[in-house]
């Protein structure tokens, strides 16, 4: 069940829109915002998905988890698991990634509800082991370059990212800061999704990363 509802809702994003719910760029502000900056160095990430847990291993009846992605590229799980980050595709015009995963046994509050507005959830700073996907739960890095072609959707490329090219921030002994300014997840019509988000980092080497996002939201069910 938990694959035909991932495959009819991968085909309904395909259906609705060539570009999978989300803008190239940010246009109102003219100077960009959608983005994070380390030092005085901003790195725009005009594109924004949520991987929504579907399995809920203990039985409560809201996802385990929520992970956000914020980029400059486009991502997709249509290529089945890829050998890098739990499953997920992304064009290979990606150059700048974050990860931010919002786990239930960090937030007592998703095991009683859904992720809502108004609220601050802490990403988990946990380091997992390969190859089950990227090293670290949560991540912010650039200067990313594309690895093996698995395929093309909707005109673009799909890869995978190598994790030992690029820069990479890990998550240090706290946990980054998600604060959910609003959002509307609409697995019915998702192109309706939509988020507004801030976020803080502070790496392992104590060098604080802040980034904010605000607009169409791409859903995927894991």
């Amino acid at each position: 069940m938990k694959t035909l509802f991932k495959t009819l809702l991968l085909l309904t994003l395909l259906s609705i829109v060539s570009c999978d719910n989300n803008d190239d760029a940010q246009t109102t502000p003219s100077t960009p915002t959608d983005g994070f900056t380390i030092g005085t160095t901003f790195h725009a990430t005009p594109n924004a998905y949520v991987a929504i847990d579907q399995l809920d291993s203990n039985s409560d009846g809201f996802p385990d988890y929520y992970s956000l992605f914020l980029t400059n590229g486009r991502m997709t799980d249509t290529f089945g698991d890829v050998g890098t980050g739990y499953g997920y595709a992304y064009s290979t015009n990606t150059t700048k990634l974050v990860q931010l995963k919002v786990l239930a046994a960090f937030n007592p509050s998703l095991t009683t509800g859904s992720i809502t507005a108004g609220n601050t959830y802490y990403a988990s700073p946990i380091i997992t082991p390969l190859p089950t996907g990227f090293s670290a739960d949560s991540f912010v890095a650039y200067d990313l370059q594309p690895g093996s072609i698995f395929g093309n959707e909707n005109g673009f490329d799909f890869t995978q990212i190598p994790e030992t090219i690029g820069i990479w921030h890990y998550s240090g002994t706290s946990s980054p800061q998600v604060i959910v300014n609003a959002i509307n997840i609409d697995t019915t019509t998702p192109s309706n999704s939509t988020i507004d988000v801030d976020y803080t980092f502070m790496d392992t080497f104590g060098t604080n990363i802040t980034g904010h996002y605000e607009g169409t939201l791409g859903i995927i069910l894991d």
